[in-house]
């Protein structure tokens, strides 16, 4: 790329660095250089009308594109080849804004208490997220006094573009375009003291190889299973929370 002050180098760099020194070019600090890759052709095959990769596009479209922020700046902070993405929790993290609404006040016994979890994409420069491997849970599940679960409260909201194995059909696409938001109601009846909504924001950075390694794996594959199934253990070791927050539902005091 160009040196930071925008110059491309002169004729004393080919002399004096080895290999014939280097040429330097302005394409490597623009979003262009990474469409190749990451943008599939127009006549590429489309499910429910919109290609499998499509991240170009979606950056195109975003007000980050109109400022000038470029996938570089992000992916490659201070030029460092980080590659970082949804597999980087902090990476994710300071893409979001999340917050929690409700639960705030004390109930009277047998009110049903209202929590809601609400995940912006504030700073992804195209959807969240952007191809059709990852999926990002919003989840919600009262607590009981003793810290377990309490059973059937468990709701969950997907953010996800999910397709068949086989890539011929698109099931659900409920990804966040920059700027959306989405947002997962809980509701429990306050029926004890001690109860609690507990919420959190999952990532699961290879959920489609999961669900693929899984299926091989049940088709019997002969031949490299014990790849196979190291490889599915570790999609089942990429999950992480890049949220989660505790809700005490206080009761009221008296009658």
């Amino acid at each position: 790329p160009p040196r930071r002050d925008g110059t491309l180098g002169g004729a004393e760099a080919r002399h004096a660095l080895p290999h014939g020194g280097v040429t330097r070019a302005p394409a490597f600090v623009r979003s262009e250089f990474c469409r190749s890759c990451h943008q599939f052709d127009a006549d590429a095959p489309r499910l429910n009308g919109k290609p499998l990769e499509d991240t170009y596009e979606e950056w195109k479209a975003s007000r980050f594109a109109r400022q000038g922020v470029q996938c570089q700046d992000c992916h490659m902070p201070d030029r460092r080849h980080l590659w970082r993405g949804i597999h980087d929790p902090d990476m994710v993290r300071s893409g979001l804004e999340i917050t929690v609404t409700g639960g705030d006040r004390r109930y009277r016994p047998g009110e049903v208490a209202v929590v809601r979890l609400t995940v912006r994409s504030a700073r992804v420069g195209h959807r969240l997220p952007t191809y059709v491997t990852p999926r990002v849970i919003l989840r919600a599940e009262a607590i009981g006094p003793d810290g377990s679960a309490v059973a059937g409260s468990r709701v969950e909201r997907v953010i996800a573009r999910e397709v068949t194995l086989d890539l011929s059909r698109e099931v659900f696409d409920t990804r966040l375009a920059p700027g959306e938001r989405a947002t997962l109601t809980a509701r429990q009846r306050v029926d004890r003291p001690g109860l609690a909504i507990r919420l959190s924001v999952v990532v699961e950075p290879d959920a489609f190889y999961t669900r693929f390694f899984q299926a091989l794996l049940e088709g019997a594959p002969g031949r490299g299973t014990s790849r196979i199934r190291e490889a599915l253990e570790a999609t089942r070791r990429s999950p992480f929370t890049v949220f989660e927050r505790l809700v005490p539902l206080a009761v009221a005091a008296g009658r």
